[in-house]
């Protein structure tokens, strides 16, 4: 069963693998297997999220944000009886739908850290919506501001927390008055594979924002740990990009690691078996 860890601790152990010149590793896990052998990788962080659940059955990333099952449902039961069991020492987060009216979040949160969560992450986010429906969202007492409470409240019951933002005013919005753990800026789907999106932002664009949203976190939060996904990351070539061109201490992966690490292969194996032949 994974391990749980307090805000400090997981900290620490984030922080010194920094020290020791290691960027970090954050990556999605769907289901069971993929936690076991992503975390035999040596990945620093581990997520159980609805979109991961989805990507592993097939569907883009983007199904997690449709009203598609109950997302805190989905990832409390992945967690608890198929990615925790699996793992050792990674700490695993929970992404955590914080517009739920349907749930008292700090209940909920409670019973995350005591099945073994040690962190959590704005994800479903309403953040991803823009125009007059996010507006329509935000006026209809639906908005950012319940994945912003939910964070506090996390950091209250001493688990790490971590943000999304996918633009300048929003990141402005989460620092100052969530002050997350780590920050991510999301640059949009992941480009490649089966269910990619080929219209995402080129990897040279994806830095740029990415750098901007990084100055105002660590203008408001310096020690704020900042970590690249999204778009043109694919792989570890664009980690690389994204380490040398932004400044970031690390990376998260969803569809990079989850999907695309079985697409081909699984493909590939099936058609070599397929080359059989009767004697």
């Amino acid at each position: 069963m994974a391990k749980r860890y307090s805000r400090q601790q997981f900290l620490e152990r984030l922080r010194s693998e920094i020290a020791r010149g290691r960027p970090l590793v954050m990556t999605g896990a769907g289901n069971g297997i993929a936690a076991k052998f992503i975390e035999r990788g040596g990945v620093d962080i581990l997520g159980v999220y609805n979109t991961g659940y989805f990507r592993m059955q097939g569907y883009g990333s983007l199904a997690g944000m449709l009203p598609m099952a109950d997302a805190n449902e989905m990832i409390y039961q992945v967690g608890k009886r198929e990615v925790l069991p699996q793992v050792k020492e990674a700490p695993v987060i929970a992404g955590v739908n914080g517009v739920d009216v349907l749930r008292d979040m700090r209940l909920f949160l409670e019973d995350l850290r005591h099945i073994g969560f040690s962190g959590v992450h704005n994800f479903p986010t309403v953040a991803w919506f823009d125009g007059d429906f996010r507006r329509t969202l935000e006026a209809t007492g639906l908005g950012y501001e319940h994945e912003l409470n939910m964070l506090k409240t996390a950091h209250e019951l001493d688990m790490l927390t971590i943000g999304y933002a996918f633009n300048e005013a929003d990141t402005e919005i989460l620092m100052a008055q969530a002050a997350p753990d780590i920050f991510i800026y999301h640059a949009g789907i992941t480009r490649g594979g089966s269910t990619g999106y080929a219209g995402s932002r080129s990897l040279e664009d994806m830095a740029e924002r990415t750098k901007a949203a990084y100055a105002i976190a660590t203008r408001i939060k310096p020690d704020v740990l900042l970590l690249a996904h999204g778009a043109a990351l694919v792989n570890p070539e664009d980690a690389q990009y994204m380490l040398d061109q932004t400044g970031c201490h690390g990376v998260q992966l969803g569809s990079s690691i989850e999907r695309m690490a079985v697409e081909v292969p699984l493909q590939e194996r099936a058609a070599a078996f397929k080359t059989i032949h009767f004697p």
